[in-house]
């Protein structure tokens, strides 16, 4: 995969842009939730990502409001600026919970936990050999489980 295509692809940002804000956040949680068991184990006092993605799970629930639940993302953004310098993998991790949350706000964040999760992905996988095909069968998970949410959703009515 070219690391270009981490940032943005096509593919994606065409099915972010046609979702309903509610499943693009399930989404973007569902994304961050496969990487959230390593950072967790590595930082388990680390609460900030962990409570960002609860706070976007009252949203969706309609317990807590956008304006209340989004202030929740600058703290994240600290985590993963803490983070930066010693382990950017942790440091993605922590951006993509914040891009998760921050889909409350804007839907188009949800790219963030797509983008962030594959940069993850790279930094844990940099010096093996298969990168570049772990990079592409996350983004295909990501965009095929896009698609499976989004069908759940449309035949639901």
């Amino acid at each position: 995969m070219n690391l270009k295509k981490i940032k943005h692809d096509p593919r994606l940002v065409e099915l972010i842009n046609k979702t309903n804000q509610k499943v693009l956040a399930r989404w973007a949680i569902d994304c961050v939730e496969r990487f959230m068991p390593l950072f967790e184990k590595k930082y388990p006092n680390e609460k900030r990502p962990r409570d960002a993605i609860n706070m976007l799970k009252k949203w969706i629930t309609v317990e807590v409001k956008m304006w209340d639940a989004r202030k929740y993302t600058y703290p994240v953004l600290v985590a993963a600026r803490e983070l930066e310098k010693t382990d950017k993998a942790s440091s993605q991790i922590a951006r993509a919970c914040s891009h998760t949350l921050a889909t409350c706000h804007v839907p188009i964040h949800a790219e963030g936990a797509a983008m962030y999760t594959v940069s993850a992905l790279y930094y844990l996988n940099q010096n093996k050999d298969n990168v570049n095909q772990l990079l592409e069968d996350e983004r295909n998970w990501q965009i095929d489980h896009l698609i499976e949410l989004r069908n759940k959703k449309f035949n639901q009515h």
